[in-house]
């Protein structure tokens, strides 16, 4: 071994830092966000990327992020009005083309939100761009080159082709989508590229396939009939098929990361195990209850208290001449406390156990060709990753 994590073909990944520091700096972000009504979120999400980047290392480096908190303001606010205009007139001609032709609005809504779907993986390519834009390793830059309409279209098509043949194209999207993601990423200036083929990714699916059709079957067949004896099964298959199903994106992910490369000789392999991640989320899901419900009940109880003897002098009278714009505060504060405070708790303990879990299991092979390297092109972009955030794909890691 040539230095911490490195050797003179392979660097081994690894997490640094602990579930304590983030819990500390999250509690801190959470705070300031809730009392700036929102406002500070975009730092809050700064602030814990850098922290979740530096943690992460290959070979003994940490990864930096270098994103800044107000172009994800701007950008947020330039892709809220976009979206709001987009949706605002394509929903409205749309539902009076329905009321003119079929006399109802219902075929008009269904697709204003089918057409919603393009918006979501445009904003989910945008995303994932911006991340990568945006994060440094070895002091060479990530890029990801612009198409983000030409995935929606992309994912729009093999999503019908999917559901045309019942799912079973299902791994197919999957490698194309990785595969135009790849093609389009960047270290430096040597591009990744994607060796698996979409045949490599049926052996883990068709388990939770046949489960799903066997299950639709079950319950179409117990609805019918009425038989007590179908619906027991079902209450078997259905579990069953969620493991199957987990195993499938557990599966599809490693052979995926697993076949990734780039600057010739250079490749990654990771090992992630089914039942750690089942574990993780249902141990993770767990505790975060637990924390709510208690932090629920401190706050019931302090806020009684706080009232105390206040509480004999309210009146019907007394709260209808209140100021409105008391109890707007007041519950925008506590839908604030609860949903950033279950993100942020998800965020400790469930998704940096995940990180933790993949990064060590991270190998980099062909070591010695990461040092031909060279720094490429840089990407900025004007509207950060605004569009990801309306549809909470850029507070995701």
């Amino acid at each position: 071994m040539t230095s911490e994590g490195t050797s003179l073909d392979q660097m081994d990944g690894r997490v640094a830092g602990s579930r304590s520091q983030l819990f500390d700096l999250v509690v801190k972000t959470t705070g300031l966000t809730v009392l700036t009504l929102g406002v500070y979120s975009f730092w809050a999400r700064t602030r814990v990327r850098r922290w979740l980047w530096s943690a992460l290392r290959v070979g003994g480096t940490p990864f930096e992020y270098v994103g800044q908190p107000l172009e994800k303001l701007m950008g947020f606010v330039v892709a809220a009005v976009i979206v709001a205009v987009y949706l605002g007139l394509v929903t409205m001609v749309l539902i009076f083309a329905s009321l003119n032709i079929w006399g109802s609005p219902g075929p008009g809504t269904a697709a204003s939100f089918a057409l919603l779907l393009p918006v979501y993986w445009f904003a989910q390519y945008r995303g994932m761009r911006y991340l990568l834009n945006h994060t440094r390793w070895r002091g060479i830059s990530f890029s990801m080159a612009p198409g983000a309409w030409r995935y929606a279209g992309l994912a729009m098509l093999w999503t019908t082709l999917s559901i045309l043949s019942l799912g079973l194209l299902w791994p197919v999207r999957t490698q194309r989508l990785w595969r135009f993601r790849a093609e389009r990423s960047f270290y430096g200036d040597d591009h990744f590229r994607l060796g698996l083929r979409a045949r490599n990714l049926f052996a883990p699916f068709l388990p939770a396939w046949v489960g799903a059709i066997s299950c639709g079957l079950l319950a179409y067949a117990g609805l019918q009939d009425g038989g007590e004896g179908l619906l027991a099964i079902l209450a078997f298959a259905v579990p069953a098929t969620g493991i199957a199903w987990v195993h499938w994106r557990v599966a599809s992910y490693e052979r995926l990361v697993s076949s990734l490369g780039f600057a010739g000789a250079v490749s990654l392999a990771v090992r992630v195990r089914t039942g750690r991640v089942i574990g993780i989320h249902i141990g993770g899901w767990i505790t975060v209850g637990i924390v709510l419900i208690i932090l629920s009940i401190a706050l019931t109880v302090g806020f009684g208290a706080a009232l105390g003897s206040q509480l004999e002098r309210l009146d019907a009278e007394t709260l209808t001449s209140s100021d409105p714009w008391i109890f707007l505060v007041v519950g925008l504060l506590v839908y604030l406390t609860f949903f950033l405070g279950r993100g942020a708790l998800r965020l400790v303990f469930v998704t940096y156990p995940l990180i933790k879990h993949i990064g060590s299991s991270l190998h980099l092979r062909g070591a010695a060709e990461v040092n031909a390297v060279r720094a490429g092109k840089t990407h900025h972009m004007a509207d950060a990753d605004g569009f990801a955030n309306l549809f909470d794909l850029g507070s995701g890691i």
